[in-house]
Formats: structure tokens, C-alpha cells, sequence
């Protein structure tokens, strides 16, 4: 109890109902009269659509109801709305259903409710779309072109938005260094694959007038006011509730068109309508992300100190731009200097439209892409210059005296002010752990018996959490059983865990008597959700306060039936205590009953003993970490395996660390799948090529290494808990670690590595060219 719950490694309480598949998620809810929904989707990926008949679907057998977008919008149909822009950008929306155009394989054409999903997409199959079918443009570059068929006549050029950041003049810098490395690199596109795709159930409620939609989602109170916008309903007549979710990673915080129809269809019909996603369905329409150029040159001096960056980005968006369509190519601007003193730098940000499903952020949510990019240029300047990348990237990284450090860019999301960290010693310890100087040595030996090994480092930091707000209410019944209801809407991180321990931990009760329950809008009216590591932060934070100040109210009630001032009152064990007065003690329990309405209260206090708090705030914390992966390069067939990981990561105050590891070590995983096996590839003609989990390779138990973790702890400032996020600093680090390692691993033939996924046969392309 107590102060024990902070910092301790206590096993997640959601594991049990898992494991005992007592979990309830989207699919697992059945209602009576519950209809099913499916999709027709584009098979082109890009054509006009001329026509649309659906009279053979209506008439098939089960099918209940089906519908085009001309059939409920004839005109003005509402656009999911972009929540995260910038000035630059042009309006490229998307509506629920394709109008006079389909832009992407898989995009939403009209939909089917049947009495089961088997009839449903029969019924698909009797649909008749007349299409025309339009040139497609799939590569970023070449949509730029002017010769490139143009996506939307509000986009010239297929540009959406440009912009550019900046501090210091990077242009002269470059001009006055001795030394300018120029390069390019490139992350492909790839995306989340949570082990429960998406799922939709809405249905009404006759008497009450009410729609209730359950989602496996991140952020059911934007999900609300977006929804019954869209649809033209009362808010407070929509209640969102997000079971359990098997897995979100950023690609579930986002407002699809089957969040709009499903709702809608339930509505027509005054009954239940359900629509699970199937895994083709998932990859070709869920959010993708990751796709970015970057055209670098970076200035220095011969001793190795950097001058500038300048930079040019081209970020490809897929068809439309969606509810946060800013964010990834805004992350990966402001994030780009890193760790690092660069005290000139410029990024010229061009995103571009391809006929391709639509980006947005997927963990990590632009950080991977850039720390990718920053990482490899640094490996690529240490080795022109004659420096060792470790010793390069101690020279240049931000000393903690000079911390916190303000870059002078600001992103979508934030200032980006590095508040607390001492970089070159998480470096220091991750070499010392490595054993860098030893691995140099083995590294030559092995390399005289014809083998490949090699070490790839990557320091980042990572912008840990967002406002502007996240809420909390702590009740404590006539039991002394404490119920926390939080704003947040978890993917399986342990966040029930973890609030449970901090609320344990302030009202010095065991964390059996903690229940804590999310997502649900009708149980608290503002909430934010569940995404760029926030959860620690900012509902931490909530729940925190919120236990604070109903332990408070407990004191105020003890004094009051103790007739003796609140500052006699000491709280021990879960008791209120007149101190120095043992046998005068009052439980928890008996203060709540107490405190209920014709209770003993002092006058002027409110009933009940529960309290609702909202932690708000603009400022956000910035973790960071150092990784060091060590692979081995098959010379005969290019695959490579990662042999070891190494991590020193630095996340503030810990909570619970068995939850910060399984965060990191489930980010590595993800990169790593990024790294070596990932894309999703698209043919000329912008169909999708990866389409199922044959072709879409993904890491499996035998690809990942154990991975060593250790800590250092620099309490972030900007919260009451001194804790930062953590969850998307695994995916953030390893993509450019793997990647820097297997160009150690090969760079003496004279290999190069410029992009990802390095799959054996791309690795072997390089060892023969090189």
C-alpha cells in the first residue's frame, strides 16, 4: 500500500480476463434484431464513377437495407473533418461514401445491411458501379510532376499543403561549413496491424431517443461530436462506449467513413447494426503511414561540431486528407534536430496526394520517420569525416546544462521545449552495455572469417504526451471501494494498472479496492482519449489530483466528526487519524458514508465523497533513449538477424516499469517489422499488392532479440506526477538503429543504405552492387 504502489512492478489486472477470453470486445457484443453491414469498395484506384445500381442488392435475399451516397446526401454531403491542419493546407476531404470519384482501391461506394454479414456480402456481389477508369499516380515524386494526373481540382499540382520550419539561417551555415554531406533517404509506407481490427456497433434506443455506438476506437468523446455532426444529431443524444480494444496504435484515432455509416444505417432502420473489418479490408483502408523523403545536406566544421541542417520533405498522404492529417509531416519537421545541437536549421515540407489510402499517425506518428533520417545522415557524416558515429554523436548532443533547451520550432501538437534529460550519458551507458569497443574488435575478427556483424545506434527524443486536457472522478462508496472513471480509452497498455496505482497510492488503499473504468461518455462528459503516449501523463495526472483532493475532503470530514481542526487530521494505512491519537481513527468506508446525502458533513460541503478533476495543460514532456542493436548479415542471401538490443531509456518517474518495458519492447517489434519486412506496396495502377498477412510480412517470435533495458530517471516538471510517455519510444528508436546496423554490417564493401525494408533480397542487391 502507499508510497509501495508508485514504481512498483506490479503484473497488469487486465491480463486474467484476457488470457481467460472474459474480454468483451466490439465483435464479442450481440443484441436482438442485430443486423450486419458490408462494404462495397473501389477495385480501381483512381476512376470516375458514372453510375450506380443497387436494385439487385436490395432485392437479395437478407438484405435490409443498402445504399450510395447520392441515395442520403444528393447534394453537400458532410466531409470528415481535418482536426489537425496547418495554414497551408487546402481543403481534400473525404466523404462517408465516393462520389463521382474513387481515389483508392477499397475506398467506401455504398454499403449493404443484411441479417448476416454472409448475405451482406453476397448481396456486394449484385451491386453494378459503371466506372471510368482514370491514369493513377502512386509515387509521391512523380505526383508532384506536372504531368501527373491530378487528384483534386482544389490540390493543383497535387500538393496539399506546404510549409516550412525554421531556427537560425541554416542556408549560411551550410554556406560556411567546411564540410556539407548531401543525401537522401527514404521510409516506406507501412502501417499498425492490431490483433482486433476495427468494429462498429451502433444502435437506437426507441423510448430514450438515444444512439449508442460502441467502437474498438481511441477517443470515443471526438468520436461523439464528430459523429452526430456528420449526422446532424443532438451530441447528447450520441453516447459512445469503447470496450475492450485489442490494440489501436494510433491507426483507431481517426474518424473513418464506417464510423459515419454504420451509425446512419442504424438509424434508417431503427435497429442494431454491426460491421467488423475483415484483414483485407484493414490493410488496404486503415490509416497508413511512415511514407516520407528526405533530401538532406548537412553542414560542419572539420572537428565534427554541426553547423546546419536544411531539409526537404515530401510526405505522401494517400487520396484525402483526413482527421489528422497534419501531424505526421509536422512530428517529423519539429523533430528532426533530435537530441542534437543544431543551432541552424530549415525544413521545407511538401505534402503530396498519390492514389493511395489516406496517411495518419501510427506510433510514433512522424518521429520514426525523421529519427530514421537524422540517424543515418549522422552515421553517414561520421564516416566521411573519419569519426566514430559514437564519438560523432557525443560531440554533437545537447549537454544537460543546457537543459531544458528550446528549439524554436513549434509543431501541430506543441513547442518543442526539451525539458529535462541528460543525453550523453544514456549514450555513454548504452556503449558500456554493448561493450562497444569490445564488439569493434569481434567485428574485425569475424569480418576476416567472411562474416557480417554489425552495431547500429540511434538516440531520439520523443514528444510524450498532449493536451489539452484529460479527465478523472474518484469515488469512494460506504464499502471503502474506490471507482475511477477516466477520460482516457486504452489498446491494451495496462492503464487500468497503472491509474490503479496512483490512486492506490494516494489514498493509501490496496489496489483491490481500486476499480477503474474508461471510455464511456456517458459516465464522464469530457475526455480526450488515448494516443501520443498521453495516458501517463495527462490521465496519470487527472487521476492523481482528482485522489489528492477527495483525500482532502476525507480529512476535512474527519476533522469535522473528530470536532478538531483539518490539520490534526494524519491519513495511515487508509485511515483518517488524530495525530498522536491512535484510538482515534475513521475508515475510508465509514467517512464515505458519512459524507452521503443526510450525512454528518461540515456545512457547506457537497455530498458524497468523490471528485471529478481535469487536468489540463499545453505543455507537453520529451522522453528520450538511447538504442544499440547488433545483427549479423548473411553474405550468401542477405538476410539479417538482430542478434542483440540494447536500450537506456529515460521516461521521467515510472509508474509501474514492467509496463514501460513492455512498451518499449512492443515499439521495438513494430520497427524492427519496419526495418527489415513491412510495406505496403501498390502497383502503377494503385492497386495494393500486400493485401494479406502472406504478403505482408510481419516480425515473428523468432526475428526479435532479447532486449536489455535500463533506466535513467529525469523528473519531467511539467506534471504533478514527474512522469512522461513512453509508448511510442520503442517504434520511434528502432527503425533507424536496425537500419543504421546493417549498413555497419556491410558498409566495408562499399554498400549504402538509403531505404527501408531491408528484406534479404534488397540486402543481397546491395552487397552485389556495393
Amino acid at each position: 500500500m502507499g508510497s509501495s504502489m508508485m514504481g512498483a512492478r506490479i503484473r497488469r489486472r487486465e491480463d486474467p480476463q484476457l488470457l481467460r477470453g472474459e474480454a468483451n470486445f466490439v465483435d464479442d457484443l450481440k443484441l436482438p434484431g442485430l443486423l450486419h453491414a458490408a462494404i462495397l469498395r473501389s477495385p480501381h484506384g483512381h476512376a470516375a464513377i458514372k453510375a450506380i445500381d443497387l436494385s439487385a442488392t436490395r432485392a437479395a435475399p437478407g438484405v435490409v437495407d443498402a445504399f450510395c451516397l447520392a441515395d442520403i446526401w444528393p447534394e453537400n454531403p458532410p466531409a470528415i473533418p481535418v482536426l489537425v491542419g496547418v495554414e497551408s493546407m487546402l481543403q481534400c476531404p473525404q466523404y462517408p461514401l465516393a462520389g463521382q470519384r474513387a481515389r483508392y482501391v477499397g475506398e467506401p461506394v455504398a454499403i449493404v445491411v443484411a441479417n448476416s454479414r454472409a448475405e451482406a456480402e453476397d448481396a456486394l456481389e449484385l451491386a453494378r458501379v459503371e466506372y471510368t477508369v482514370l491514369p493513377a499516380v502512386v509515387d509521391a515524386q512523380a505526383a508532384l510532376h506536372p504531368d501527373a494526373p491530378c487528384l483534386h481540382d482544389s490540390a493543383p499540382g497535387n500538393i496539399c499543403a506546404r510549409w516550412t520550419q525554421a531556427t537560425g539561417d541554416a542556408a549560411g551555415a551550410i554556406a560556411a561549413a567546411d564540410i556539407v554531406i548531401t543525401e537522401r533517404f527514404k521510409m516506406q509506407r507501412y502501417t499498425a496491424v492490431p490483433l482486433e481490427t476495427r468494429g462498429i456497433l451502433a444502435t437506437p434506443d426507441a423510448v430514450s431517443g438515444e444512439l449508442t455506438i460502441w467502437v474498438s476506437g481511441q477517443w470515443p468523446h471526438t468520436a461523439r461530436g464528430i459523429t452526430a455532426a456528420m449526422l446532424g444529431l443532438e451530441e447528447r443524444r450520441v453516447r459512445v462506449i469503447q470496450p475492450d480494444v485489442g490494440g489501436g496504435f494510433g491507426v483507431k484515432a481517426e474518424i473513418y467513413p464506417e464510423d459515419v455509416l454504420i451509425p446512419l444505417a442504424a438509424t434508417r432502420l431503427g435497429r442494431p447494426v454491426k460491421w467488423i473489418e475483415d484483414r483485407r479490408e484493414h490493410l488496404l483502408g486503415i490509416a497508413h503511414s511512415r511514407e516520407m523523403t528526405f533530401d538532406m545536406e548537412l553542414g560542419l566544421r572539420r572537428d565534427g561540431s554541426i553547423l546546419g541542417l536544411r531539409v526537404t520533405i515530401i510526405s505522401d498522404h494517400g487520396a484525402y486528407l483526413r482527421t489528422l492529417a497534419m501531424v505526421n509531416p509536422s512530428l517529423a519537421a519539429t523533430g528532426l534536430t533530435g537530441p542534437y545541437d543544431i543551432p541552424n536549421y530549415s525544413a521545407e515540407v511538401i505534402c503530396a496526394l498519390t492514389n493511395k489510402s489516406v496517411c495518419s499517425p501510427y506510433r510514433g506518428a512522424g518521429a520514426p520517420e525523421a529519427t530514421f533520417a537524422r540517424e543515418r545522415l549522422l552515421d553517414v557524416a561520421a564516416r566521411q569525416i573519419g569519426m566514430d558515429p559514437a564519438a560523432f554523436r557525443l560531440k554533437n548532443l545537447i549537454p544537460p546544462e543546457a537543459m531544458p533547451y528550446a528549439t524554436g520550432l513549434t509543431s501541430v501538437e506543441a513547442t518543442v521545449v526539451l525539458d529535462s534529460g541528460n543525453f550523453p550519458a544514456a549514450l555513454r551507458q548504452a556503449l558500456l552495455l554493448v561493450d562497444y569497443d569490445g564488439f569493434r574488435a569481434r567485428q574485425a575478427q569475424a569480418r576476416s572469417e567472411g562474416r557480417m556483424p554489425g552495431l547500429g545506434i540511434c538516440m531520439y527524443t520523443q514528444l510524450a504526451a498532449v493536451g489539452p486536457h484529460e479527465s478523472a472522478e474518484v469515488r469512494v462508496d460506504g464499502q471503502g471501494n474506490v471507482t475511477v472513471v477516466s477520460g482516457a480509452a486504452p489498446g491494451g497498455q495496462g492503464t487500468a494498472t497503472s491509474l490503479a496505482q496512483v490512486v492506490a497510492d494516494q489514498l493509501d488503499v490496496p489496489m483491490e479496492k481500486v476499480r477503474v473504468s474508461f471510455a464511456d461518455t456517458a459516465r464522464i462528459p469530457f475526455g480526450t482519449g488515448t494516443y501520443a503516449s498521453r495516458n501517463a501523463v495527462m490521465a496519470g495526472s487527472a487521476a492523481m489530483m482528482a485522489a489528492k483532493r477527495v483525500r482532502a475532503k476525507a480529512a476535512q470530514m474527519a476533522a469535522h466528526l473528530f470536532e478538531c481542526s483539518p490539520d490534526d487530521i494524519e491519513w495511515q494505512d487508509g485511515d483518517a487519524r488524530i495525530v498522536g491519537m491512535p484510538g482515534k481513527s475513521c475508515s475510508l468506508a465509514n467517512l464515505a458514508q458519512a459524507a452521503r446525502p443526510g450525512g454528518s458533513r461540515p456545512e457547506g460541503m457537497e455530498p458524497g465523497l468523490e471528485i471529478r478533476h481535469y487536468f489540463e495543460t499545453h505543455a507537453v514532456p520529451f522522453s528520450y533513449a538511447a538504442h544499440l542493436a547488433e545483427v549479423e548479415v548473411d553474405p550468401a542471401t542477405g538476410g539479417v538477424k538482430v542478434n542483440r538490443y540494447i536500450v537506456v531509456n529515460d521516461c521521467g518517474k515510472m509508474i509501474n516499469p514492467m509496463l514501460v518495458e513492455g512498451q518499449v519492447v512492443g515499439g521495438i517489434a513494430q520497427g524492427l517489422g519496419g526495418a527489415l519486412f513491412e510495406e505496403l506496396a501498390y502497383d502503377s495502377d494503385g492497386d495494393l499488392l500486400t493485401t494479406d498477412l502472406f504478403s505482408y510480412r510481419l516480425p515473428g517470435t523468432l526475428d526479435m532479440p532479447n532486449v536489455e533495458i535500463s533506466h535513467l530517471i529525469s523528473p519531467s516538471d511539467l506534471n504533478p506526477l514527474g512522469v512522461k510517455g513512453v509508448g511510442e519510444g520503442g517504434a520511434i528508436g528502432s527503425h533507424g538503429a536496425i537500419a543504421n546496423a546493417v549498413e555497419d554490417a556491410i558498409a566495408h564493401t562499399g554498400a549504402r543504405v538509403h531505404q527501408t525494408p531491408l528484406r534479404p533480397s534488397v540486402v543481397w542487391a546491395l552487397l552485389n552492387a556495393g
